[in-house]
């Protein structure tokens, strides 16, 4: 699954020049969807946002669950975030749906890797922290282990392979 937006869009209010295209804006109830069909907390969004967008190249910082929060809820009772969550936000959320495709295209391949037990189980490892998915995967240093998890269980059930698989929380 992509989420992906539809190209050229901006908030109404901030289109300039776009004749003939009718622009949408980005409202808080479709942030809090988007984000949670890419499967993250408000805290991994704040992550992704760090990552993908920081204040301060040098040093990412994530942006604060809370402020996410705030976000999805409307700032000052306004339905829609600030204007440069808007111009923003969209194309963050575009690029963490490619890293889980990528992720779950390896994550196959990864998989079928992996020995079954003496029982026929294959052992999946998921992560409930993030500290622990970054020594497993230390490429990955800075994602949310929820990318991971999100990952692997799409890569599990696009599986047809016979085996038995059980998800084992790794922390």
């Amino acid at each position: 699954m992509v989420v992906s937006f539809v190209a050229g869009r901006l908030p109404a209010s901030r289109s300039p020049d776009w004749k003939g295209i009718d622009a949408m804006t980005f409202t808080c109830i479709e942030l809090e969807t988007r984000r949670r069909l890419l499967g993250l907390s408000q805290a991994d969004l704040g992550v992704c946002v760090g990552l993908l967008a920081p204040k301060d190249p040098d040093d990412p910082r994530p942006v604060s669950q809370h402020a996410v929060s705030r976000w999805e809820e409307g700032v000052n009772g306004h339905d829609v975030p600030p204007y440069w969550v808007q111009d923003t936000l969209p194309g963050i959320l575009d690029r963490v749906g490619q890293v889980q495709e990528a992720l779950a295209r390896w994550a196959v391949t990864f998989l079928r890797g992996l020995d079954p037990d003496a029982d026929g189980i294959v052992h999946v490892p998921t992560y409930r922290s993030d500290k622990a998915f970054a020594r497993a995967f230390p490429k990955m240093a800075g994602w949310p282990a929820s990318l991971w998890n999100n990952a692997a269980l799409r890569a599990v059930d696009s599986l047809d392979d016979g085996r038995e698989y059980q998800f084992d929380l790794v922390r």
